[in-house]
């Protein structure tokens, strides 16, 4: 018996050291046809950063671990040394003279078969496909990351993700994983709607059904309950009328003075602008001072303005650990990059989301924008709401111009897209106040306030001819009242200061 035993223990040994084999063999393979793919891709890329050397302008995020042959690290430093240098043109003559200045690039290059090889790359290359070339390049990149980490990767896979989008590859597995994890409890709970009151009561005794209050907007907390966890806000305006400058005003500030964390992803404008905004910010509320934030572009500061600037900028940099305001600029809009960004910061305790602008995706599946833009509000709707990551998300969106000439803002001037409003709780529609809605002007607004010890005392309120003012229309509210007043805000964009001041009743376009 011990024979047979033992007969048995070695059978099954050579029988595991057969499979280990074969494993070892199907993940070579895998990881070979993975890199070959790559390989061809990144070659693509790199003659397209000689054919058109502005394009590595267009991304700047690309750096050598991206690339996985060594000659293809050494032709991407020596294009982007040379882009940094203001060279528009990587011909032989100007990558010659560069590399006589650096021996061992220059060793290397020749080595990989000099610019021969890089005009033998590029012959057949199309720059209209360039951004196909880098997508298809960090495709593999992700697939191959994917490997190393053990992910359950087939020949047969990979096979396949070469017609596959990377959005396509992430979602497979985003199901794969919802999969598991929504199969442990299989069963459906029902409750019965008289259980758990008196806790509710506790609850809203405490205050926490109130989301994180706006900056200096008390009548626009009051009204919406400010920025409240599973929901979305939208606050839509005209282009130009400074919903970036006020989403702005109303949400960092209160981020640093509640040391909340907020994650804002912009597709129009870049980081350096939402810097400037917040040393201007800075500057005028926290120091009180009178700068223009127009004086930025001018330039030449006086010895004042220079240490309001330095002293907005050592504020800042104390905070800076802190991490309170993350920015996230996107070269390509996608509603699935959007989500990507919010599942990864929400895991990382991060509760508030700006998007700055809300708008179709880029890769939408159809030629219908309202259609689109539907979809993709579902979407995030579905990542951000309560049964999900339950955080918040405040989002622009540029209303129509074909209704400039109205005073009184609804949802029609979202336009055929308006039904993205069905899955946000708050919709805030802005526009400034027109000089002749001031004081003294034919459609004069009537504007006051509450005061009192129990705010019942109704006081006027009158619009300087000199200041600027926004109005809020508050087109839905799952909190409370929508169009019955208008708020009425003085806000200076150009010192980055918002105040609500009042109320007021801005009649219907008829």
């Amino acid at each position: 018996m011990r024979n047979i035993g033992n007969g048995g223990d070695d059978l099954a040994t050579k029988s595991t050291v057969k499979a280990e084999k074969v494993i070892e063999v199907g993940e070579r393979s895998v990881a070979r046809i993975a890199k070959d793919a790559k390989i061809i891709a990144e070659s693509n890329v790199i003659g397209m950063f000689y054919k058109n050397p502005e394009s590595i302008g267009e991304y700047e995020r690309i750096n050598l671990n991206d690339f996985t042959l060594d000659e293809s690290k050494v032709r991407f430093s020596i294009a982007k040394a040379l882009f940094k240098e203001g060279k528009l043109s990587l011909d032989p003559l100007t990558v010659g003279f560069y590399l006589e200045q650096h021996p061992k690039l220059k060793n290397k290059f020749a080595e990989y078969g000099g610019y021969e090889a890089i005009g033998t790359m590029i012959k057949y290359l199309n720059y209209d496909y360039l951004d196909s070339y880098v997508r298809d390049m960090m495709k593999w990149n992700a697939v191959l990351k994917m490997f190393e980490m053990g992910f359950p990767i087939t020949e047969q896979d990979v096979k396949e993700y070469k017609d596959l989008p990377i959005e396509d590859i992430y979602n497979k597995y985003e199901v794969m994983l919802s999969d598991v994890f929504i199969n442990i409890d299989t069963t459906v709970k029902s409750h019965n709607v008289a259980d758990g009151l008196y806790k509710i009561i506790d609850e809203c005794d405490r205050g926490v059904n109130i989301g994180l209050p706006l900056h200096n907007a008390s009548y626009l907390n009051d009204i919406t309950g400010g920025n409240m966890l599973g929901n979305i806000t939208i606050l839509g305006a005209l282009s130009g009328t400074g919903k970036t400058t006020i989403t702005f005003e109303l949400i960092f500030p209160s981020m640093i003075e509640y040391d909340e964390k907020v994650v804002m992803i912009i597709n129009e404008q870049d980081e350096d602008k939402l810097r400037k905004e917040m040393l201007v910010w800075v500057a005028n509320n926290i120091f009180e001072g009178n700068f223009n934030k127009k004086r930025l572009r001018q330039g030449s500061f006086t010895p004042e303005e220079m240490k309001l600037l330095n002293d907005s900028a050592a504020w800042l940099e104390e905070k800076k650990e802190k991490k309170n305001i993350m920015i996230i600029p996107l070269q390509r809009y996608t509603v699935e990059t959007v989500k990507k960004i919010i599942n990864k910061y929400s895991a990382l305790g991060v509760k508030y989301f700006v998007l700055d602008t809300f708008k179709a995706s880029t890769d939408a599946k159809t030629d219908a924008v309202w259609l689109a833009m539907m979809i993709d509000m579902q979407k995030l709707h579905d990542t951000i709401k309560a049964k999900s990551k339950n955080v918040h998300l405040w989002a622009t969106l540029q209303l129509k111009k074909d209704k400039i000439a109205m005073r009184h803002l609804t949802n029609d001037h979202i336009g055929m897209s308006k039904n993205i409003i069905d899955v946000a709780s708050t919709v805030v529609l802005m526009r400034g106040v027109r000089d002749d809605e001031k004081k003294g002007g034919s459609h004069e607004l009537k504007v006051f306030r509450m005061d009192g010890k129990n705010k019942t005392t109704k006081v006027h309120v009158e619009l300087d001819p000199n200041k600027n003012y926004s109005i809020m229309f508050i087109t839905k509210n799952r909190e409370g009242e929508t169009n019955q007043f208008q708020i009425v805000a003085e806000s200076d964009l150009g010192k980055n200061r918002y105040r609500d001041i009042g109320l007021t009743s801005v009649p219907e376009d008829f």
